[in-house]
Parts: structure tokens; sequence; C-alpha cells
């Protein structure tokens, strides 16, 4: 009995340990693959990441104390900003029309910068956008240095406190006048420049671009042509008719690019006159009694009296609208006749010679090639004209 007890016993123990292992191998093995698979995250699962929006810079100083904030202030302009900060101000509104307003710190803060220190100084804390909205100005006005330079000064109050100091931006009277008045570069390359200056009064209102008259006006004064550079230099009075305020201050401009005297060439003209038939007759009469009747000796006799005899000729201007030219003493001025204008043109002590001179005796004629050689100090070359001089009957 003790015998079947213990067999009983041994085969049920080998039964159970059959079954664990086979329970073992049955089992669904895991790869490392899938094991990772399984704990990694679902793409919906994943977080959206935080958009890259732009913020404003944290001051790398501390920031002072209220009291030091607005007691140690100080105001800059921004580099590359003063032209545009002098475009946006309404200066004439303010000062001469007097209205506190139509100056305001935001017309200002795009082209300025506020900064301030703790004590000892040394490091300087930009404000921010936060910090200027607590920013109040006081005592804003306009203190005039000189005839082209002054200043923007005011005080300033932050979060209630005021400041004792008064900050200064710097205001150029003179550059923010001259936005006011913008130089007509299209102008100079249709004129010459010696009318310009002699003839001021006529041509200065076509110097500039249009321009608000209501609130502007600019009596020009002083022109300086320099024929060298072919440029005007002038000076213009600045008035303010709105606020009847006269004087205000002088500018200086410089226009270039005017017509060179050189762009006379194969336009110059001259033509016979009764004078001068009876001149060149006279002379050509003495020339044939001395028997010395040439075209070589004829050159010589009218080169040695040129700038006596060319003033009887009727000088001209052969370019598109034409026109003419009259002698006013040792000098050669455009007019305005018959619909057209030379005015722009001044020559002022012009100097000519004779190039060649040939007289036909059976046609009558003399015909002659004459260089303009100088005009307003100014050496020329290439300028020249043919004049016929006719009916000279010997």
């Amino acid at each position: 009995m003790k015998k079947k007890i213990v067999c009983c016993a041994l085969f049920l123990s080998l039964g159970l340990l059959t079954t664990a292992c086979k329970s073992k191998e049955d089992a669904p093995r895991t790869t490392e693959k899938e094991s990772t698979e399984k704990v990694k995250p679902s793409e919906e699962s994943k977080q959206p990441e935080a958009p890259n929006t732009p913020e404003e810079a944290k001051p790398s100083v501390p920031k002072p104390s209220d009291y030091h904030m607005v007691t140690r202030m100080q105001v800059k302009v921004l580099d590359g900003k003063t032209t545009e900060l002098l475009r946006t101000l309404d200066l004439e509104e303010f000062i001469w029309g007097k209205k506190q307003d139509a100056i305001t710190l935001k017309d200002l803060l795009p082209y300025v910068e506020f900064y301030s220190s703790t004590p000892p100084g040394g490091d300087f804390y930009t404000l921010t956008t936060d910090d200027v909205k607590l920013l109040e100005l006081l005592d804003l006005k306009y203190e005039r240095a000189s005839d082209y330079n002054g200043n923007l000064a005011f005080k300033v109050r932050y979060k209630g406190v005021n400041g004792k100091e008064i900050l200064h931006i710097p205001i150029s009277m003179r550059d923010y006048f001259l936005q006011k008045f913008e130089l007509n570069e299209s102008f100079p390359k249709d004129y010459f420049l010696g009318g310009m200056e002699h003839q001021f009064g006529i041509y200065w209102d076509f110097l500039f671009k249009p321009y608000d008259r209501t609130k502007y006006a600019i009596v020009p004064t002083d022109p300086r042509a320099d024929h060298a550079n072919n440029t005007l230099s002038f000076r213009g009075v600045v008035n303010l008719p709105r606020y009847n305020a006269e004087n205000v201050l002088t500018l200086d401009f410089e226009l270039k690019g005017f017509k060179p005297l050189s762009a006379l060439k194969g336009q110059l003209t001259f033509v016979t006159t009764s004078p001068l038939n009876e001149y060149m007759l006279g002379r050509l009469q003495q020339l044939q009694k001395q028997k010395r009747l040439t075209d070589e000796h004829i050159l010589q006799m009218l080169q040695s009296s040129v700038d006596s005899w060319i003033k009887k000729a009727s000088p001209g201007i052969r370019y598109t609208s034409g026109g003419n030219l009259h002698w006013d003493g040792d000098n050669l001025l455009g007019e305005l006749s018959g619909g057209h204008d030379t005015r722009d043109i001044y020559l002022a002590r012009p100097r000519f010679s004779v190039l060649s001179a040939h007289f036909d005796k059976e046609d009558a004629t003399l015909a002659l090639d004459i260089e303009l050689q100088s005009a307003n100090d100014v050496a020329l070359s290439g300028v020249t004209a043919k004049l016929v001089v006719r009916s000279l009957h010997l």
C-alpha cells in the first residue's frame, strides 16, 4: 500500500513539471523591435511645438528703481532715423502755431530711445515698451540755438515721479525746412547757366518742385553761377504765410547739371546787317587800293578787329525753338521775341576768332568761319558759326 502511494505521488509531480514547461515554451515571444514599438508614443499623442514668436529682448542690465529711472533718464535719436524724425514733426504748427499737442511722445517714440541707469552709472538700461507706457513729457518746447540748429527740450514723468533734468533732442531747423523745398533736379538739363544768374527773377520759381504754398513760401536771392561746373548756387528766405511769420531763416541751395556752353556747337548763328555791310565794303576797298585784296590779307585784317565788327552782326540761336541774341555792351544776351525765348543764354565778355575768310568778287560775297573761343571766363573750342556778308560790289 505504501508503495502505491509513493508511485502515485511521483507520477503526479512529473505531470505538473511537464505542464509548466509546456506553458512557458508555448507563450508568444516578443522581439526587441516589437518591444520598442510598443513603448513608442503614437503620432497623435505628440505635443505640438511652441510657435517661434518674436519677443521683446529682455534688458541685460537690471532695471533701476522708479526714482533713479526718472532722475537719471536720457534720450537719443536712433541711428539713421534723423531724417524720418524731421519728416514726421510739425515744427511750424508747434512753434509758430503755438499748438502744444502738435508734437507728442507718440510722434517721437519710433525714432528715439529713452534709457537710464542706477548709480554710479556706466551700464544703461533701455526702457521697454511697457516702461514707455508709463512715461510722460512735461514742458515740451523748442530751444533755438542758432539760425540753423536747436533742440526739443522737455522733462519727463515716470510712474508719477517727476524728473529734474531737462532732456534734449537735437533738431536742425535747416534740415527740417530743406525737406519742405525740394529742388527740381530735372530743370537744369534743358537750360544754359548764364541766364539763370542774370535773369534770376524769371527762372527761380521753376527751380523747386511743387510745395504747399499755403504753409510755406521761399524768396530766392543771391544767385551765383559756377560756369566751370555748370552749377547754380543761391539762397532762399523762408516765410510762413499761414502764421504771418517772415524771415524765419535763410537756406542755401545748389543746383547742378546745367547745359555747358559747348552745347552751343552747331547752334550759334550770325547774320549780316546794313552796318556790317558798310564796314566790310570799306575794309575791302581799302585793301583793294593797297593791292592787298587777298583772302590772306582779309583774314589778317578781320582777325585783328573782330571784337569791334562782330557786334555789328546779328547773332542768334538755331536750336529747336530758335531765337535771337543781342549785344549789351561787351556781353551777348538772349531775349524773348516772337514767341522764342533764349533768355537762359548769357555770354559775358565773349571772345571770337576768325578761322577763315574768302571773298568772291564775282558773287560780291565774303564768307567767314568764326569760332567762339571763350565766354563767362570759360575756354571753349568747336563752337563755330558761318557769316556771309553779301552785296559787296567793288
